[in-house]
């Protein structure tokens, strides 16, 4: 309500007056009886609102679809003749059905509900929400409005709730991607006759010259006063750990190539699907961050019955740019890894770097496979080292007819 409203009224109530018109009169006040009730109405109008979403589910493979739930709530017990809730969305995304408004922001849209409240009422919208590409997406803030039954005034408040919901990576068998269905990175061959578990101790022998320092079992040698190294129980199961180069270009001031880097992301999704439905522990490391959290991708293998949904989840946080080379991120962390891992280097970029620490691996008993990408191929087979080409561009393209896995 403007002062010039108030300015009126109060001129029309002194010219009833002074001409002692009654009906002028009787105009003034209902002129004060409506700018009080706007004054009440803008002022109190968003005081108990609330807004709320509420998801089928927060994880999404690629293509599924969820329900999403909007509650607006009105609790106090001023009416509200109009409230518009404006809510922004990644415009990546679809919702259905529902008035969806392109928003000033890139790549946002804006869904609007426009509704009337009572006292104490509460309303739910309905949707569909389908992931129709990989990432972790952002909800809201939303801006909520409302004023007068008059149209005088108009309160806005924008509040700042945020969800986010994360959209898998797309997963296909591996035949698809050119591999072989069975032991697609061979049956590694060590000398040693077998792989023990360091998460199963047996039991404890003494310590020979070349055992790790790792797994001297301290109380054992404290006992025995001789050291003693632990014994594990040997485990059926081979590790598996997947490193990834987001980066499509040497060097990173050349670009992204998006398709490329969703191939090979998509390529990483389903090797660790295999390793985890063939029952190897798996991992994850990649050359970049996570967001929202911008912490660095690792995740060392294991046999959580979730690794799989936290690798998923991991690529689907994937930024755009590595930040470290992935022979870099290779060489470092494949230190930590247990003997008998085998370590495969998803990658559209190939250098001489890479290659020297692939055969590095062999070297320390690891196994070694690369699978590449977009233009990237070997000059010359690495001795020991699995090698794959599943094709660029073109492949990715064909790919996104197939039937989801």
């Amino acid at each position: 309500m403007s002062k010039t409203w108030w300015g009126v009224i109060a001129l029309v109530a002194l010219v009833s007056v002074l001409l002692r018109h009654d009906l002028l009169f009787l105009m003034s006040l209902l002129m004060a009886l409506v700018g009080l009730a706007s004054l009440l109405w803008t002022r109190y109008c968003l005081a108990g609102v609330s807004y709320r979403r509420r998801f089928g589910s927060t994880r999404l493979f690629f293509g599924e679809e969820t329900d999403l739930y909007v509650e607006i709530v009105n609790a106090k017990p001023l009416p509200l003749a109009w409230l518009r809730a404006e809510d922004e969305f990644p415009a990546d995304l679809e919702i259905a059905p529902g008035r969806v408004h392109y928003s000033h922001l890139p790549r946002r849209r804006v869904l609007v509900n426009l509704l009337s409240l009572r006292w104490y009422e509460k309303v739910t919208r309905h949707y569909r929400l389908r992931g129709t590409r990989r990432g972790a997406w952002q909800f809201g803030p939303v801006e909520i409005s409302s004023g007068d039954i008059f149209g005088f005034a108009v309160q806005r408040e924008k509040l700042p709730d945020k969800q986010f919901v994360f959209v898998y990576p797309r997963i296909v068998p591996l035949t698809a991607l050119g591999l072989p269905a069975r032991h697609p990175f061979g049956d590694f061959k060590t000398p040693r006759r077998e792989i023990e578990d360091p998460i199963r101790l047996m039991g404890a022998r003494e310590y020979v010259p070349g055992d790790s320092f790792r797994y001297i079992h301290w109380k054992a040698t404290a006992r025995r006063q001789a050291l003693q190294t632990k014994v594990f129980e040997p485990s059926a199961s081979r590790p598996l750990a997947i490193f990834l180069n987001v980066n499509t270009f040497d060097r990173v001031y050349e670009g992204i190539d998006p398709e490329l880097q969703e191939f090979a992301i998509m390529t990483a999704a389903s090797i660790a699907r295999w390793a985890w439905e063939e029952g190897h522990p798996v991992g994850l490391y990649v050359n970049s961050v996570a967001q929202p959290g911008g912490e660095r991708i690792r995740i060392r293998p294991g046999s959580h019955p979730d690794q799989l949904f936290w690798i998923l989840e991991a690529l689907a946080k994937v930024v755009g740019y590595g930040r470290w080379p992935i022979e870099a991120v290779t060489l470092l962390e494949s230190r930590g890894l247990r003997y008998g891992t085998t370590i495969v280097v998803v990658t559209p970029v190939i250098n001489d770097r890479l290659c020297e620490v692939l055969m590095d691996l062999q070297r320390r008993e690891l196994g070694a496979a690369l699978v590449a990408l977009g233009k990237a191929r070997l000059d010359r087979p690495l001795p020991g080292v699995r090698y794959y080409h599943v094709g660029g561009q073109e492949t990715w393209r064909e790919l996104g007819s197939l039937e989801l896995a």
